[in-house]
């Protein structure tokens, strides 16, 4: 995938709109990420999000307390890295999707993105990568997902590229690609 997040500072309008962002309330942040309430695995503190004609972004910060499905490794791991990867993912296009920022489906609203957030949401390809162990207590997290294009196949859905960097207080460090595939689109 070519989407980048490390990038100079901005030089163009189109690069400051990339970095712009606004917070995340927690009412919608609690009701995108209810379906992780029952098992104890909301792990995203707090986010803020931005979104343009051909992107959404986000960064958002973090606390994995007690993992919920393994007795605690002392850092951050793969398993964890798709959970919170989901978590931002879902919390930024849930207000993209509310002030229909994402050209490429319109007509998608916020009750189509709840009614299909988990049977119609699916990672279709994803990398990682751990430069050095994170604190799994407190680490923070950028998103960006750009490139969003209309697959037509026997299911069509949205193709959404998207690229995460984690990274903790003491230079702990990982990454990863992901590739999602949007079902149930207009």
């Amino acid at each position: 995938m070519s989407t980048e997040l490390s990038a100079p500072a901005p030089s163009t309008q189109t690069e400051m709109e990339l970095k712009t962002t606004v917070p995340i309330t927690e009412e919608l942040i609690s009701e995108v990420l209810e379906p992780y309430s029952h098992k104890g695995c909301r792990y995203l503190l707090d986010a803020q999000y931005g979104a343009g004609p051909t992107h959404v972004m986000a960064y958002g910060n973090f606390s994995i307390a007690e993992s919920a499905y393994i007795r605690s490794t002392g850092h951050f791991n793969a398993a964890e890295l798709m959970i919170c990867f989901n978590q931002l993912a879902y919390c930024a296009f849930a207000p993209a999707v509310i002030n229909k920022q994402i050209p490429a489906v319109p007509g998608y609203s916020i009750e189509d993105f709840f009614d299909n957030q988990l049977p119609a949401m699916l990672i279709k390809r994803t990398s990682s990568r751990f430069r050095k162990p994170i604190n799994a207590q407190k680490f923070s997290a950028r998103l960006m997902c750009q490139n969003f294009r209309v697959v037509e196949r026997a299911l069509r859905y949205l193709l959404i590229p998207c690229v995460i960097e984690f990274w903790d207080d003491n230079g702990g460090a990982a990454s990863g690609e992901v590739e999602l595939a949007a079902l149930n689109i207009p």
